[in-house]
């Protein structure tokens, strides 16, 4: 099947309709489908090239990928200079043949269609039916084509009748025909029995100053324009005008663009322009009731507008919310398929995304400068009223994957996928006829909302990549680059599935001896530090045998060795401990550290559980090793404080503060409210609550996860303690934020 591009701006208006209703009956009946690559927004000379007009004129790029064999552009409609440069360079790149419907400033071919004989027509109407001697023609941009080509019509009717005249050149658009009746009104200019305008915004405008004015339209002139176009039909008086041409410029420059490609077209010389009377040139009688039936139709449409409106917004929340909440590519779609309803009168929908459309995880925003591959993802394709199916992968040049298939002629538009400058695709819906097709408020929340529900996927699967960084993270310790407590336990567990045979053994800091060249206490948090890392680097030293280290505290360290057979862990370890004392004298010399770390140690063999295997150890540990001197008390209480702000998702209780201090449980809580003024378990709670504040509004976990997160075992427990500190649930803190 053979097809032709359309290559237009946004369509909201009816003359683009019907010029699109021109481009398809005369594209089907020659056996070519029409490919519409149009916007839901058309951005204004006066707009600044945001993210979202980027997003927006993307679509056009889809030249690049789709076969084509020929483009018509109707340029008339594109106001933005700078995509009135981009899209020729996009259509000369792809080699596409071109016939430009709105001149030929851009350098394409163009086609002109006969003007002059419908205003001829008009013009006579006036003189012969209504009388007039006395005209004026609102012309358009002088030296203009149309303008000029109406303007011979017009003047052809008055020479041959002897008819008074005037030319005005106006500008096609509101401006200089408001000047016009500025100076009628103002009697700077004889007032004419009839104003013929080149087109029908500025005859509209016209006869609205006018009226305002004090002069009546028909009764002290009258008003034609030219164009068909529905304001003109609807406004008061309606206006006396000349449709359809549109409808021929569409034919005539798709008949031309077949022929230049070599197909073939069913000769028609016929034109469809005619006259559309009102009773702007007075032909419809008792005017009054005529304007009083015509303010009741107002007054219905903009009643039914309202309600309309009413409904749109109540299904627009609907289907915003849905997009937004789902979890995975194929709910999205689900919710596509459950709400394409409410997009009007369309035959098929193809929802068409770049295949890697999730993007780089370690970067959710950043998006392709060139959003269409060689092939593209076709997750949803459905008939109105019918369930949609997936598709899968399909080549780009065939825009959609029902195209590549037999099928009669349709017209299909195709809009971008985008948020802002995030480009994911395109929206392609195919229609029975041309005019059934405009751009709604329910197309445009349709695009929106895939599209926002998109990028919420694709950040959320950045919050799943930035959790298995955070998980692998916490598999390693920050200061030494060992293992961390729960990455030994999962080494142990690996070893464990290999039937290896292996030692473990624990070593902390039993006491700190001063330097011998150190005769003074320096300060004792940073004395303290210097030595827990001599104490790390000298067990990362450790050689001779391959063996996994782990950090499993602040001063408490891991080593993970194989065994030989029927060798003891008691001897490997004895070795080690040698040659780790011997390395941290070494160290000491190098280093500033004022304080030598006298290590302790326990040892045994690996066993499953590995969790229960380590926590026997420790406890040896704990229990074998001797007392401290000089460093117990208020400042270790004070020391235990600041490990729990730091990780106050750990299980600390009253029993492990009571353990490491050495004293009762009841005296560790009197300590605790004389020192900080605080009780131990408001402390805690606190300190959870605040890294609770900092995930909520730093992160995208959900509720149950900050909760696991900060400690809780139960999520209910977590959001009742967290209205009690801060007056309001998580998600309402989350949302304030």
């Amino acid at each position: 099947m053979k097809r032709i591009g359309v290559i237009i701006p946004a369509v909201t208006d009816d003359l683009q309709s019907e010029l699109l209703d021109g481009i398809f009956r005369t594209a089907s009946a020659a056996g070519y489908d029409v490919i519409v690559l149009t916007t839901a927004t058309n951005g204004l000379e006066f707009h600044i090239q945001n993210d979202i007009m980027t997003g927006e004129e993307s679509i056009y790029h889809l030249l690049e990928r789709a076969v084509l064999d020929g483009v018509l552009l109707v340029s008339q409609f594109f106001v933005k200079e700078i995509v009135r440069r981009m899209i020729p360079e996009i259509i000369r790149k792809a080699g596409l043949p071109c016939i430009d419907l709105g001149g030929e400033e851009l350098g394409f071919e163009t086609v002109r269609i006969p003007q002059d004989d419908p205003v001829y027509e008009l013009t006579s109407h006036l003189i012969k039916k209504h009388g007039s001697r006395r005209f004026i023609f609102l012309a358009g941009h002088e030296g203009n084509p149309d303008s000029e080509q109406r303007m011979q019509g017009f003047l052809r009717a008055v020479n041959e009748n002897g008819c008074r005249y005037e030319i005005f050149y106006g500008d096609f658009w509101k401006l200089r025909a408001a000047e016009l009746a500025e100076e009628l009104l103002q009697h700077k200019r004889e007032m004419p029995d009839a104003v013929v305008c080149a087109s029908d915004i500025m005859a509209v405008t016209l006869c609205d100053t006018l009226q305002k004015g004090g002069i009546s339209v028909p009764d002290d002139v009258l008003v034609t324009g030219f164009d068909g176009h529905i304001f003109a039909l609807s406004s008061f008086p309606t206006l006396t005008t000349i449709g359809s041409s549109m409808f021929e410029l569409g034919k005539r420059g798709t008949e031309r663009l077949i022929r230049l490609t070599g197909g073939e077209v069913r000769p028609d010389p016929s034109s469809d322009i005619h006259i559309i009377y009102g009773a702007s040139c007075g032909c419809v009688e008792k005017i009054a009731d005529y304007q009083s039936v015509a303010l009741r139709v107002k007054e219905q449409i903009r009643r039914d507008s309202e309600a309309s409106a009413m409904l749109e917004m109540r299904i627009n929340a609907d289907v915003i919310t849905r997009t937004a909440c789902v979890e995975s590519l194929p709910e999205l779609m689900e919710v596509v398929d459950q709400t394409a309803h409410i997009i009007n009168n369309y035959c098929s929908l193809s929802l068409c995304i770049l295949p890697d459309w999730d993007g780089d995880p370690q970067q959710p925003d950043i998006c392709p400068t060139k959003p269409f591959p060689e092939q593209m993802l076709c997750p949803i394709s459905k008939e109105a009223w019918q369930n949609g199916r997936y598709i899968g992968t399909f080549h780009t040049s065939d825009i959609v994957p029902m195209l590549s298939q037999p099928h009669r002629p349709v017209t299909m538009f195709v809009l971008p996928l985008h948020a802002a400058s995030q480009v994911f695709g395109y929206f392609a819906l195919s229609y029975e006829k041309a005019e059934d097709f405009t751009v709604s408020v329910m197309l445009f929340n349709m695009l929106s909302s895939v599209a926002n529900g998109l990028r919420i996927l694709r950040h959320k699967r950045y919050a799943e990549y930035l959790q298995k960084k955070v998980e692998e993270a916490s598999l390693f310790d920050k200061m030494t680059d060992m293992l961390s407590k729960k990455g030994l336990l999962l080494h142990l567990e690996k070893q464990e599935q290999n039937s290896s045979q292996n030692g473990i053994m624990l070593v902390t800091i039993a006491k700190l001896s001063a330097a011998p060249e150190v005769h003074h206490k320096e300060r004792l948090p940073d004395t303290v530090m210097q030595s827990e890392l001599l104490l790390a680097n000298a067990i990362r030293l450790l050689s001779g045998r391959k063996l996994q280290t782990a950090r499993l505290d602040k001063r408490t360290f891991a080593v993970v060795f194989p065994l030989e057979k029927n060798d003891a862990p008691e001897r490997c370890a004895e070795e080690m401990m040698i040659q780790l004392e011997v390395l941290i004298r070494k160290m000491q010399e190098g280093s500033a550290a004022a304080f030598l770390p006298e290590p302790h140690y326990v040892c045994g063999h690996v066993y499953a559980p590995a969790e229960k295997c380590l926590s026997d150890l420790l406890d040896t540990l704990e229990n074998s090793k001797p007392k401290e001197k000089g460093f117990t008390g208020i400042a270790q209480l004070r020391r235990l404080r600041r490990e729990i702000h730091k990780a106050p998702e750990l299980g600390w209780d009253l029993a492990e503060l009571a353990k490491r201090l050495n004293i009762s449980k009841s005296y560790v809580q009197k300590l605790y409210k004389e020192n900080f003024g605080i009780s131990f378990i408001d402390d805690l709670i606190d300190a959870r609550i605040s890294m609770a504040k900092q995930l909520l509004t730093s992160t995208d976990l959900r509720v149950n996860e900050v909760a696991s997160s900060c400690g809780y075992q139960n999520t209910t427990h977590f959001m009742r303690q967290f209205r009690d500190r801060t007056g309001m649930s998580p998600s309402e803190f989350r949302d304030k934020e």
